[in-house]
C-alpha cells in the first residue's frame, strides 16, 4: 500500500476516535451507530470505502487495480478482513484500521486456498474462519490473527457452505451441500478445532445458516417445497438432527425469500421476498410468522438488509443504482439514502 493510503487510514482512525467522543461511536469500541463498510466503483474501481449509519464521513480504504470484496470489520473494530483477486484470484487478506500493509493470509503453510468464497470473524476478533475451493476440493479453514497459523476445520470430499460462528465462539455453523456421503448433508455445527461435529439438519438444500444473537437459534435458507426458497428456524443446542424441530417461518409468504438478518434481540428476522413480484424487505416474527411485516414499496430492488439496533441498512436501486439506505425496523419508514453515486455501492457489512 502506497505512502498516502497509509496516511488517509491512519487520519480516518484519528477521525473515529475523535468523532466517539462526540457520541458517534463510542472512544472504548466501534459504538452505538457502528461503522458500515461496502464497495463501491464511484473512483472507476471496486474499493473498499466506509460510513456511519447517517451516512457521514464517506471514506476510502484501499486503492488497487485489482478488484475488492466482501469487506467486515473486526468486532473489536481493530482490524478489516477482505477478499480481493490482486494476486490473481480471490484470496482473503486482512488490514489494521490503523493503516500499514494489506496482508495476505489464506496462502500460507501446507493450506493454499485457489479461491476463497466467504468467511467470518471469530467473536473474539482473534481467528476468521474462510470457505475455499481449490480443483474440486471445498474446505473451511481457520486463520489465527496471533499465531498465523491456518489449521483445518473440514478435510474431506464434501461441498461445504460457510454459515457464521456462535456469539459464544464455542460453534462454527456450515452446511454440506454435495457429498459422496449421501446421509451427510444439510446443516451441521463443529468445534473450531474441527472436532465434535453434530449434524442438525438432513437437507441438501439447506444453505446459508445464521445463528441468532442470543445463540439459541439458527436460521437458514432451504427449498423444501421445490418450488420456493423458504427460511427456517432450529434449536442451537440440539444433540442431533432427530432432536430438532424444524420451523418455516415465511411459508405464508408465497415466495422465493433471501437475504435474510437477525434482529438484535434475536426475536425477529428480516429478509428479501419476491411475493409481491419485485424483491421487497419485510420482518417476520419468529414465534408467529403470521406476524410478517412489509417494509419497503419502492417498485425496485432491495438486496442485503442487515440490522442494528434501531436501524435496517439495505440496497436499493429506487434512484436508479445500488445505494446504501436506512428505514426504520417497525414500519419500514424514515428511508435514507446513504450514498449518492451514479455507480453502485455493494456488499455491504454493518458492525
Amino acid at each position: 500500500m502506497k505512502t498516502n493510503n497509509y496516511l488517509k487510514i491512519r487520519a480516518y482512525k484519528i477521525t473515529l476516535i475523535l468523532i466517539g467522543c462526540l457520541g458517534i461511536f463510542s472512544c472504548s469500541g466501534v459504538g452505538e451507530q457502528g461503522i458500515i463498510l461496502y464497495i463501491s466503483e464511484k473512483d472507476g474501481n471496486p474499493e473498499i470505502y466506509s460510513t456511519d449509519t447517517r451516512g457521514q464521513s464517506h471514506s476510502r480504504l484501499t486503492s488497487t487495480s485489482k478488484r475488492e470484496d466482501l469487506p467486515k470489520l473486526s468486532p473489536d473494530g481493530s482490524h478489516i478482513a477482505f477478499i480481493s483477486d490482486r494476486k490473481g484470484s480471490f484470496q482473503l487478506w486482512v488490514m489494521s484500521i490503523e493503516g500499514g500493509e494489506e496482508k495476505l493470509i489464506s496462502k500460507k503453510g501446507e493450506i493454499v486456498a485457489t479461491v476463497v468464497e466467504s468467511f467470518f470473524w471469530s467473536p473474539d476478533s482473534q481467528k476468521i474462519a474462510y470457505k475455499w475451493h481449490n480443483s474440486g476440493q471445498h474446505d473451511i479453514s481457520l486463520y489465527d490473527m496471533q499465531s498465523g497459523n491456518i489449521t483445518s476445520v473440514t478435510n474431506d470430499q464434501a461441498v461445504e457452505v460457510l454459515g457464521d460462528w456462535s456469539p459464544s465462539g464455542e460453534w462454527i455453523v456450515y452446511s454440506v451441500i454435495a457429498n459422496p456421503d449421501v446421509n451427510r448433508v444439510g446443516i451441521f455445527k463443529k468445534n473450531p478445532q474441527g472436532v465434535d461435529e453434530v449434524q442438525l439438519t438432513t437437507e441438501f438444500e439447506d444453505h446459508n445458516a445464521r445463528w441468532s444473537p442470543d445463540g439459541r437459534k439458527i436460521a437458514f435458507l432451504s427449498k423444501r417445497s421445490q418450488e420456493n426458497t423458504d427460511i427456517y428456524v432450529i434449536d442451537a443446542d440440539a444433540k442431533s438432527e432427530s432432536e430438532n424441530e424444524e420451523k418455516n417461518i415465511t411459508i405464508s409468504s408465497g415466495g422465493n425469500n433471501w437475504d435474510f438478518s437477525w434482529s438484535p434481540d434475536g426475536k425477529r428476522v428480516v429478509f428479501v421476498s419476491d411475493s409481491e413480484q419485485n424483491p421487497e424487505i419485510f420482518v417476520v416474527d419468529i414465534d408467529d410468522p403470521s406476524q410478517t411485516i412489509r417494509l419497503t414499496n419502492n417498485n425496485s430492488q432491495e438486496s442485503a438488509p442487515i440490522w442494528r439496533e434501531n436501524k435496517i441498512i439495505f440496497l436499493s436501486d429506487s434512484d436508479g443504482d445500488s445505494d446504501l439506505y436506512s428505514m426504520k425496523p417497525s414500519d419500514g419508514s424514515n428511508q435514507k439514502r446513504l450514498t449518492e453515486t451514479v455507480q453502485a455501492e455493494y456488499s455491504p457489512s454493518l458492525n
